[in-house]
């Protein structure tokens, strides 16, 4: 705006937006940054109880002497009080213009159209602004710059610049809902979530915990809004705002039909069609807040059980009906069936909302169900990490008369839960056992077996659970939660073997397909989504990668989150990261990762805080991986080995961090002698790499290449080129290994081999041109890794190129077209291509982008991959 009012061809300018969007706030910090001599400033505010007095807004700076002849031309009269003011250039700030009297809106047009003075003014989006400051952007004497509401990425970057920390992702998307991205009731939220505590800081990510209070200033900035309220229109509020969505028959029957069109005629409620069925929402988040508040505890609870009587009388036929009832009962304090509250329970598991399943699942244990209920509970309470008391719940069930599929079910989570919550997998394995050659049930037999098989796979015993899951399939039909047992089991041991393409397959068909073990196994989604997104990651296919792991993202919101499915979405997304060679971002999802250790199964809770020791250490914070790694060590239990291997290579980078390079490569190569005598091929992959990576690829070389011949994918076979390249120190081998990996988008470990093949050319006089290319190929590369401090990386000095060369060459080596270049820099095509050329003579012929340079006439759209 600041240069806006610079130019001479600009008069005035009219922020317009919403209440609350940043407009008084935006012409402040304009004017603030203004040369103190450039104007003199005049301010002025429209309000309601001035709107009715002449010149009302300009009342505290226009003179008393005068006002007789302001009768006969009072325009003039007070343009010429303003003016004589002024030692400068006049500027006229009018807040809420919107707001202003008639003869003050009629000064402001006048003082615009006479040059006589530039104005900023202020209006509000949708309300009634008078006619001559309407004319200002109509007439094109002011320009007018229309501010809508921050985007979700702008809410977080806001709250986060605010708090200098990281904002938890779930606690982004719901404060970015709460407010809809205005600026005011944001800033007022967040304040208010800090005075309360319910917005703090755990392990350097900032978490929203509870409800959504309302500070007194932000409630009247509501109530504003919200204008005064009938109690009919406020009755329609209340229930919309504790119900929604809410059908749109349902509230006309608690309320009218007459007060629902009043109310949403008023913008308090709106509607869509969802199918056949009319919704209604509160037009806004926080008027559900306010109104709740304004409601008070007894007609909150009051309402919720009209609500649940409401719903139930429809013989609650819709899908999340009997979730909803049996929140409401319990929200209202009104007794429900443990029926009711186990059927609720499912389904919010089912929704992978593990908060209210563990809430009817605990009302459903205290109304007394069977032991048959017990077991279907107990998943909920040990996804949550509830270990000893899904033991005790569980013990006491075990004393009651059960007949063969409760026992088997019962025994599986006993079972389960002593190896990867309470770390007994002796006694785990031994009470599968009994059970299993106890049980002549078919079905519940499978069962058990395929509990066994699953539990294999996390201890890392493959071998036995593949002779386990023959076992089942040679007993007969497999039933239909058996074969979900064993295929997650099959999907995650051919993942966890190197055999990706076999994984992607298996568990693409079950998640296809989730009929028949759905409802009584959810958990398994995001173990077959685990498993697919896992094998694209470590085959190299990370495009393919990006997809599956958007997939298991997608299993929790803000509203329905699962700790086990965030975890181990959040640690591929890790994984993709530091493969892409985006370690900041790496490092961001491995600190949201950690965050939600404390609340999922204890094999598992350390996962991220070993992710976190890992991604922070390659990015050089040697603190912070330290901590993270001691965490990790302190929460690790006997079962869930498949979750720890990050944690063993972490240890090496840790190293490498502080500056023994030879010692973390001897740590890397230890850990992989670890993996692979477990047969954990691709943790084998990166442990040798990294080997590699740290200045010892001799020892991974021929370990490399035998597990090349042994696992699928491009990746193990890239890195088994690499260790070879680097180990005969084979610059030309080195410089193509270095395409290939940024042909696969593994740009760090491009740029770290071009900085080995510039090394490796460098012994070599007569290639001082090849080592310069591969230098600044290296250096253009490390460029598009944010974050990235590894050994071969360091002392990258910048090539002896232009700055615009620089700059080009830079967003060539992105990945960036001729055109994309030139649209982003406002720079002719012709131009971006002769610089690119420039660039090449200046490396004395030796192509950045492979055998060809780029043309420089500019008709070349892409510059071939940079190599």
């Amino acid at each position: 705006m600041g240069s806006l009012l610079s130019e001479r061809t600009v008069q005035g300018v009219v922020v317009a937006g919403d209440a609350g969007v940043g407009k008084t706030r935006l012409v402040k910090e304009a004017l603030d940054r203004l040369e103190p001599a450039a104007f003199t400033v005049v301010r002025a505010c429209g309000t309601v109880a001035d709107a009715g007095i002449p010149f009302g807004a300009f009342g505290h700076v226009l003179p008393v002497e005068g006002v007789a002849t302001a009768i006969v031309n009072p325009l003039r009269w007070a343009s010429e009080a303003l003016r004589s003011l002024a030692a400068a250039p006049l500027l006229v700030t009018v807040d809420d213009a919107h707001l202003l009297d008639p003869t003050s809106a009629a000064l402001v047009h006048h003082l615009v159209l006479h040059r006589e003075a530039r104005v900023v003014a202020t209006v509000r989006t949708g309300a009634a602004v008078p006619d001559p400051v309407t004319a200002l952007w109509k007439d094109d004497l002011a320009r007018r710059l229309d501010l809508v509401p921050l985007t979700m990425a702008e809410s977080q970057a806001v709250v986060e610049a605010a708090l200098d920390g990281q904002l938890g992702a779930a606690t982004a998307r719901r404060l970015y809902h709460s407010t809809q991205g205005n600026l005011l009731f944001l800033h007022e939220l967040v304040l208010t979530g800090l005075g309360e505590r319910r917005l703090a800081e755990a392990r350097g990510v900032w978490h929203w915990h509870g409800d959504l209070p309302l500070s007194p200033r932000l409630r009247e900035l509501i109530e504003a809004r919200l204008g005064t309220l009938d109690e009919a229109e406020r009755e329609v509020l209340e229930y919309a705002a504790l119900g929604e969505p809410l059908g749109a028959a349902t509230l006309a029957a608690l309320t009218s039909e007459d007060a629902v069109e009043r109310a949403e005629a008023r913008h308090l409620i709106a509607s869509s069609g969802v199918g056949r069925r009319l919704e209604i929402r509160t037009a806004h988040p926080l008027y559900g807040e306010v109104a709740r508040a304004h409601a008070g505890p007894e007609r909150v609870r009051e309402r919720l059980a009209a609500l649940a009587a409401a719903l139930q009388g429809t013989g609650m036929r819709r899908h999340g009906d009997v979730l909803r009832v049996a929140a409401w009962h319990l929200d209202a304090g009104a007794p429900a069936g443990g029926d009711l509250l186990l059927a609720a329970c499912g389904q919010a598991w089912t929704l992978h909302d593990m908060d209210l399943a563990e809430r009817c699942g605990r009302a459903a244990l205290a109304a007394g169900v069977d032991a048959a209920a017990t077991v279907r509970i107990a998943p909920v309470l040990l996804l949550a990490g509830r270990h000893d008391e899904v033991e005790e719940h569980l013990a006491r069930a075990a004393a009651e008369p059960l007949d063969e599929p409760t026992r088997a079910g019962l025994v599986s989570m006993r079972a389960f839960n002593l190896a990867m919550g309470l770390g007994d997998e002796e006694r785990a394995e031994r009470m599968l056992d009994e059970a299993a050659d106890q049980t002549a049930e078919p079905a519940s037999r499978q069962s058990l077996l395929g509990y066994q098989a699953l539990g294999r796979v996390y201890a890392a015993r493959f071998d036995e659970a593949e002779a386990t899951v023959a076992r089942v399939r040679a007993a007969g039909p497999v039933r239909p939660e058996a074969a979900a047992l064993t295929g997650a089991a099959d999907a995650l041991r051919l993942m966890l073997t190197g055999r990706y393409d076999e994984a992607v397959a298996l568990a693409s068909n079950a998640l296809e397909d989730p009929s028949g073990w759905l409802e009584y196994m959810p958990s398994l989604v995001a173990a077959f989504s685990d498993a697919r997104a896992a094998a694209s990651v470590f085959a190299g296919d990370l495009a393919a990668a990006d997809g599956y792991i958007a997939y298991g993202e997608a299993l929790f919101t803000e509203d329905h989150l699962s700790p086990v499915a965030a975890t181990t979405s959040r640690t591929l997304r890790v994984e993709y990261c530091l493969l892409r060679g985006d370690v900041r971002r790496a490092v961001r999802w491995a600190h949201e990762a950690a965050s939600h250790g404390s609340r999922t199964i204890r094999a598992m809770s350390g996962h991220g805080h070993e992710e976190l020791a890992y991604a922070a250490a390659v990015a050089g914070d040697a603190a912070t991986a330290t901590t993270a790694a001691r965490v990790a060590e302190r929460r690790r239990i006997g079962g869930g080995r498949i979750f720890h291997f990050r944690a063993y290579l972490a240890r090496a980078w840790i190293r490498a961090a502080a500056g023994d390079v030879a010692g973390a490569a001897e740590t890397a190569l230890d850990a992989a002698a670890r993996f692979e005598e477990r047969s954990l091929r691709p943790y084998a992959m990166f442990a040798l790499h990294d080997a590699v990576r740290l200045g010892a690829p001799g020892p991974a070389r021929d370990r490399l290449a035998a597990l090349a011949d042994r696992t699928g994918g491009r990746l193990v076979r890239l890195c088994a080129r690499h260790a070879d390249a680097a180990a005969r120190r084979d610059a030309a081998a080195l410089d193509e290994v270095s395409g290939a990996f940024a042909d696969a988008g593994l740009t760090l470990f491009a740029a770290e081999t071009a900085a080995e093949a510039a090394r490796a050319h460098g012994r070599r006089a007569a290639r001082s041109r090849e080592a310069n290319a591969a230098a600044t190929r290296a250096w253009l590369l490390a460029g598009n890794c944010p974050g990235a401090r590894t050994p071969v990386l360091s002392g990258l000095a910048a090539p002896e190129l232009t700055a615009r060369q620089l700059e080009i060459a830079r967003l060539a080596a992105s990945g960036l077209g001729h055109r994309e270049i030139a649209d982003r820099l406002v720079l002719s095509v012709r131009t971006v291509a002769n610089h690119l050329q420039a660039v090449y003579d200046r490396l004395g012929g030796v192509s950045l982008w492979g055998d060809d340079p780029p043309h420089p006439s500019g008709r070349s759209e892409t510059p071939p991959p940079l190599r």
